[in-house]
This record gives C-alpha cells, structure tokens and sequence, in this order.
C-alpha cells in the first residue's frame, strides 16, 4: 500500500529526543477547529505528553464543544468559543451539511451547492482566523494546527501574520480528484491549503487524490508524488498520511470494567446465540442500507442460520438534522421493518433496532457480545468504531467485516473480512463466513489487528503529526517567516 513512500510517521513512537525538540520549538501551540474537545476529547488526551512533559500551552478556538467554565480546567489547556450570530452559524453549517460532507465522501449527487452559503462560509472563515489570531499564544513563531475540513479556507487568512507556522490535519476523505474537479469551489479550497507547511490525511490514497486535484486544477504548482510535496507561489506543502489512532488503553480497561455489563445484554435483548454488531450514525455515507441489503441476501442464501443470530444496529443520531439524513432515516427504519417482517418466524425477528447515543461503557460492552462486527461505509475517514471493537477484544475473537471503502481498510486488512459495499452478496458472503470461522483463524486474524491498532496509538497520532509539523526541516519552516 504504501510503495514508493514511507509507512506512516506515525508508527514510529516519540523518542526522548523527539520530546527534546518538540519542547524547543514549542512553547505553545494554537488549535482552530470546528468542534471541541467537549468534556475530555481524544485530543486533549493525545496533546497531554506535550502539556504534562513539556509545559506546552495549548490555546484552542472551537465553535463548538468548548468545555464549560467548570469542566475546562485541563492542566495546560485554554478553551476559547467566538460568539458569532446565529445566521452566519445556519449559513456555515449549510454549506458544511449540504455541499461539503457529501461532496468529501464521494457523493458529488448529494452535494447541494449555494452561492450565497459559500458566501457565508468564506465570512465565517474570516471571523475564526481573526479571532484565533487575537488568542496571544506568547510563543513566536507560533504553531497552528488546523482542525478538519470545515477550516479549509481559513490557513490563508492566518498565513497573513509572520509569526504563525501552520499545519493542517483533514479528517474527512478527499474524493477521487474527478469529483473535486467538477467543483465550482475546488481550486479556491486547493490553494487555500497550500498554505499549509503540513497537511496530514488518514490515507495514503486520500493524499494521492490531493495531489492529483491539485494538478488538475491548479497548473502552476509542481507536484511530487513520491515525495509528497507540493511547490506553489514560493511555498512548500508537505503532505502525509497519518491514520488516526485511539487510545487503546482506556479501551481495554473500559473492556474490563464492562464484563458484567456485557453479559446482561443477551439476557436483556434475548438474543440469539450469535450476534452481528452494527454501529453507525444515521449518515448516508454510513453504508446501513447497503449493509441492510447484504443481511437479507444472506437470509435468503443461508436460510440454516435462521433463529442463531440476531442482528442488532445500534443506530446513533447525526449531529446536525437536515433533509438528507432524516430522509435516510426514515428509509433506513422502514428497510428494517421490512426484513423483520419478511423472515419473523416463531417470535424471532433477525435484526433489532437500537437508536439512540451510546457513551463508551455501552460500546465497549457491546462490542463484547458482538461476535461479528460489520462496518460498511460507502465513504468514511477512517472509522474508529472497528479500531475500538478490536481494542476491546481482550479474548482474541470476534471478527470483523469492514468495507473496503473504510479508511482504516489500510490498516486492518490483514485481519478484516473485506467487502465492496456495493456489493450485497459480497456482505452476506462475508457474514455466513464470519459466524462459521473457527476459534483459531478468528484469534489469529484478532491479533493481527490488535497488534496494529495497539502500535498505532492516540499519543504518538497527535505529537507524531506535531513533530512532522516542527522537526523536519525546522530552518525551512523559520526561514519562511
């Protein structure tokens, strides 16, 4: 998967030397985001080496999910919420819902484009770049690491003072560059993003599909593809694929911790012997109805499994309520009333619906029942739900189904059952051989992504990211300014 380039940074862990290094050249560091950390985000958690080792101070602006004043006392950390008004809030978050998420996930016939929207997106941009640049970092130069797609066009604005170094980490997807060129807004988000000294992507293909845009719609900038570097207008971009990690040992006490929990559940819900995990937003891009449609092909194929197993979705709200996702909703709702109603035989029912949000001792408690967990996106970033299940797997088994399409496909290959989740008779292949696997492949496939997902940790993601950001070619970075 990744010839011709180095396997992700991120892989190798934080020496004492790399701590030594962070800690000259940063003192401080600004986070500009959509959302934040809420009460105790992964990135507080991932950032804490930098704060508890080296006194980092840690500034972040979010217009969202900024902590309380009484939860938002975290030892280095400072949270800031521009106050903006509520029709500037509804037009950004259009174009967000409306045109971008569908647009990054490959769905360019879902992406509903506005003027006006973008218009409003292009202000608010505006208004987070200046309030981030009023936040005294009272570090120079002052790093600024860029959160998600929604900051997209907001690296210029902040690029215009001389004591910032910015980087940019993008957890959407980036399409195939064919989609992006159809855009009316793709070479604006392209140069915009240039003006990042780093841009980090999950995959490897998703860095690729960036470059190949960026040749395509802007004609001036040389790219390289095997060094991952773009040169624009006097400008260097490193790009880099650094898949997102989790914590993988909080996962595994909360494992722990939830045993007896997870052993009332099956009681509970009376399920069946065997059980097929599904956990999703309630989000297109999701793969339910193409997952739903692999369940029923294998309820016709494989009609001996009948009454044992259950399938059970536990289906989790969408952050923001638009047309497009309660439509799905609601089309997701009515298939699942169709296939119960359709294979119900003596008071069994194959799948049972559980919609809702789930906090992570939930989770973690489920993903102990689940001997199969299925994720098939269309489209996804990455996909922590199929690193969390494998983290909570402290007995080796259980099997996972995951989309090809899945950004965490790159790293757990290797043990996954893969599917094209286009394909519904490819899923119900894929299912009637998980629920047969015998102990011994399931445990073999089990730590051979336990393995990866325990290497691959939160900590070493984010002061991985940061040390790209500062210690490859630092003098480069500072001769900039």
């Amino acid at each position: 998967m990744y010839a011709g380039t180095q396997q992700p940074p991120l892989l190798a862990p934080l020496t004492q030397e790399d701590l030594g290094k962070l800690q000259v050249h940063l003192p401080a560091l600004k986070i500009v985001s959509f959302r934040g950390p809420g009460h105790s985000g992964g990135v507080v958690s991932s950032l804490s080496p930098l704060t508890k080792q080296l006194g980092t101070q840690v500034h972040w602006v979010a217009l969202s999910g900024v902590p309380s004043e009484e939860n938002s006392h975290v030892t280095g950390f400072t949270f800031h919420r521009p106050e903006l008004p509520a029709q500037l809030l509804e037009a950004h978050g259009r174009a967000i819902h409306e045109y971008l998420w569908p647009l990054l996930h490959g769905l360019p016939q879902r992406a509903v484009f506005d003027s006006e929207s973008w218009k409003n997106f292009r202000q608010m941009s505006s208004v987070i770049a200046n309030q981030a640049l009023q936040v005294s970092s009272r570090s120079f130069p002052t790093l600024v690491w860029l959160h998600d797609f929604e900051m997209s066009l907001v690296a210029p604005l902040l690029g215009m003072d001389a004591g910032v170094i910015l980087c940019h980490f993008w957890h959407a997807p980036w399409p195939n560059p064919d989609i992006m060129v159809e855009s009316p807004v793709a070479s604006e988000m392209v140069d915009a993003l240039l003006y990042n000294k780093l841009l980090g992507f999950h995959t490897l293909d998703y860095a690729r599909n960036f470059l190949a845009t960026v040749q395509l719609v802007l004609p001036d900038a040389v790219v390289d593809f095997h060094a991952l570097t773009v040169t624009y207008r006097g400008r260097v971009t490193q790009v880099t694929a650094m898949p997102l990690g989790i914590d993988f040992p909080y996962w595994q006490r909360l494992s722990k911790a939830s045993r007896i929990a997870a052993e009332s559940l099956s009681v509970r819900y009376r399920l069946a012997q065997q059980v097929i995990l599904g956990v999703d937003r309630l989000d297109y891009a999701k793969g339910i109805l193409e997952k739903l449609a692999g369940l029923e092909t294998f309820l016709e194929t494989y009609p001996e499994w009948f009454r044992r197993f259950h399938y059970v979705q536990l289906a989790q709200p969408v952050e923001v309520k638009t047309q497009a996702f309660e439509e799905y909703r609601q089309q997701v709702l009515q298939r699942i009333a169709s296939i119960n109603e359709k294979y119900r035989t003596g008071g069994w029912e194959p799948i049972v619906l559980i919609e809702r949000q789930f906090e992570h001792p939930e989770l973690a408690s489920w993903y102990q029942v689940a001997d199969v967990l299925a994720v098939t996106p269309v489209r996804d970033g990455l996909n922590l739900i199929a690193k969390e299940y494998v983290a909570c797997r402290l007995d080796e088994q259980g099997t996972l189904v995951l989309s090809s399409q899945a950004g965490v496909a790159a790293e757990l290959m290797s043990g996954a059952l893969m599917v094209d989740p286009q394909l519904r008779r490819e899923i119900a292949t894929a299912l009637s051989r998980a629920l047969s696997m015998p102990i011994e492949e399931k445990r073999r496939r089990m730590v051979s992504m336990r393995h990866v997902v325990g290497w691959n940790r939160l900590h070493d993601w984010a002061c991985g990211f940061l040390r790209q950001a500062i210690v490859t070619n630092p003098h480069k970075l500072l001769n900039v300014l």
